[in-house]
């Protein structure tokens, strides 16, 4: 079966991607990080290991990302979650594999607290409360200029020399209320952390705070030597990945 496009209105935005789906099982959903796509090279590694192993498999843009609909400049996290919830909504109540990628597993294991159909989750370089760490890591002049104009232009670490993105405030505001780090959390479904020694923007002790706060059925921690963030390397282990907790299910 091949991979076919898809577009559907949320009723807030339109959301773009791919999937092949043999119409039974389990569904995996791949969700991409902050400022990506779903045609990076793990999302497409991926939809490709999914169609050699007869998987179900979905990748798509979250609004204001790719070919989907929105401004990203006016987005959050929680409109995020809320794409993340509409098109996993179109598959119940088949159980969901989740992996997600940076922001992408944070808004998996977002999910995952709400669906007990979400049935296991691999997580790649989780960006778990990024926004809030940022922030916090400016100094109090620049935090307040920010807030008080509403937006900043930040540097762009994957663009060309120079380059800079708008983020608005209330994103900051917005992923406050998303916090996964200052709690234990509990899922009911076996969750697989994947995360680089040598992360350039999450530090590996962000992914292992995690997992020692995490309560599972079964969990399991990869720190992959000297892994960056992107863990394109790593595409071995995180396929892998995939298959241990899809074969739990």
């Amino acid at each position: 079966m091949t991979e076919t496009a898809f577009r559907f209105d949320t009723g807030a935005t339109e959301i773009a991607g791919y999937l092949r789906d043999t119409g039974t099982g389990p569904v995996g959903i791949f969700v991409h990080g902050f400022r990506s796509d779903c045609r990076g090279d793990k999302a497409t590694a991926l939809a490709q290991h999914a169609a050699a192993r007869g998987y179900s498999w979905v990748r798509f843009d979250l609004a204001g990302h790719g070919e989907s609909g929105g401004r990203f400049a006016n987005e959050s996290l929680s409109t995020w979650l809320a794409n993340l919830r509409a098109l996993a909504s179109r598959f119940a109540p088949r159980p969901l594999v989740l992996v997600g990628s940076s922001l992408g597993a944070w808004l998996a294991v977002l999910l995952a607290r709400e669906w007990q159909t979400v049935g296991g989750l691999v997580l790649v370089a989780p960006a778990f409360n990024f926004l809030q760490r940022g922030y916090a890591s400016l100094p109090p002049a620049q935090r307040q200029r920010w807030q008080a104009e509403g937006r900043m232009a930040l540097p762009d670490p994957y663009g060309p020399p120079g380059a800079t993105y708008e983020l608005p405030y209330g994103l900051i505001e917005d992923a406050a209320r998303h916090d996964v780090l200052s709690a234990p959390v509990a899922l009911a479904c076996p969750v697989t952390v994947l995360h680089g020694s040598d992360d350039e923007l999450v530090p590996v002790a962000i992914g292992e705070t995690f997992f020692r706060q995490l309560s599972a059925p079964h969990k399991e921690l990869v720190v992959v030597p000297a892994g960056d963030h992107r863990l394109t390397g790593a595409l071995p282990e995180i396929v892998s990945a995939v298959d241990r907790v899809w074969g739990r299910l």
